[in-house]
């Protein structure tokens, strides 16, 4: 009985019923097969996210399933991992000749609610008053922040190049799915392969233009959407958010782990809402004593800052001003991860 492979079907289980048809995927320029994220999408989807004509993906699939040989299919190669697949950037590969977004780093944690969307605001605001060309891509697709931190409220547009990215006050680049929606409320209710397409859409389909630096704010977990990044872009390093609450550090250990198991590199570790400033100049350790020293021992990485509970910090993210913060923390931070980056051997 002849077997059909439908543009329906999920690949991880076509892959699972058909090893074989592994080279076919491969051989068509979808890696989806190896990289355990977008295995869970559909056929359909995995083509349409690397722009694939579906059907003669179908044709080779539903050949090669049924024991016949496909024309000009080379033989499966597993996906590497930590850099993994490099997608197709509009205006150059990150780190290659011609590139024209130099550095990619992601802001991770394995806890919600400790400030990643925060910390890279305040990073991505620190590197471009140094004169640093930045963009961020809000990676937390159903809880998107970073818009309304940076009060960027414009719809994305659709250039000649691709879709063109908001701009902040500062000149700061951002797409997040918020400027998409309708209205800023309305629930992004998708599954982990539409996160995940999206993810990667945002970085390829924008047309970034020239970047120095490009800021990916991640959700919390260890699943699709971490994966995603970690195995489809090519970054340079990770930042670790974490918080000085004994639960919260647990949990943002599992996220060293998978950057570590994925062969990712931490370039530090932010210790947020480490101590609250009293009006007589003491520090209050609300919610414990450091762990930072902790988390620098099982990263290798150094504690880029300890980042204080500031009521200001609160209001102008509520404002959407979030680039006129000041403090002495925040400089150090700024100057931490730039020696950081140094240190890691990466050109500034």
């Amino acid at each position: 009985m002849a077997v059909e492979i439908t543009a329906e079907m999920i690949i991880h289980d076509v892959v699972k019923n058909h090893p074989q048809t592994v080279k076919v995927f491969q051989g068509h320029g979808l890696p989806c097969t190896a990289c355990q994220v977008g295995a869970r999408e559909s056929v359909a989807g995995g083509a349409r996210t690397h722009r694939l004509a579906l059907e003669p993906l179908l044709a080779d699939l539903n050949l090669v399933a049924n024991g016949q040989e496909a024309e000009g299919i080379k033989p499966a190669r597993k996906a590497p991992v930590g850099k993994g697949i490099q997608l197709n950037v509009l205006g150059g590969v990150p780190g290659g000749e011609g590139a024209k977004i130099r550095h990619i780093v992601a802001v991770m944690s394995g806890k919600g609610g400790v400030g990643k969307s925060l910390v890279t605001g305040l990073l991505a605001t620190s590197l471009a008053r140094q004169g640093l060309k930045v963009g961020v891509l809000d990676g937390d697709i159903t809880g998107p922040s970073i818009a309304k931190e940076f009060g960027v409220h414009d719809r994305p547009t659709k250039g000649e190049a691709g879709i063109d990215p908001a701009h902040t006050q500062g000149g700061i680049k951002i797409i997040s799915m918020n400027m998409f929606l309708p209205n800023a409320t309305d629930p992004v209710t998708w599954r982990g392969p539409m996160v995940s397409s999206a993810i990667k859409q945002f970085y390829s389909d924008v047309d970034w233009g020239k970047l120095d630096y490009l800021l990916v704010d991640l959700p919390p977990g260890t699943s699709d959407a971490p994966m995603t990044v970690m195995q489809s872009l090519p970054l340079d390093g990770v930042v670790i958010v974490s918080s000085p609450q004994m639960l919260a550090t647990e949990i943002v250990v599992k996220c060293i782990k998978m950057v570590q198991s994925m062969k990712g590199k931490v370039l530090g570790v932010v210790e947020n809402m480490a101590y609250l400033t009293m009006p007589d100049g003491s520090r209050n350790e609300i919610f414990g004593p450091s762990n930072g020293a902790d988390l620098v021992v099982m990263t290798g990485a150094p504690l880029l800052a300890q980042l204080p509970i500031d009521p200001e910090i609160a209001m102008l993210c509520d404002a959407g001003k979030l680039e006129e913060y000041n403090s002495a923390e925040f400089d150090t931070l700024a100057e931490n991860f730039i020696t950081a980056f140094k240190l890691a051997g990466q050109r500034v």
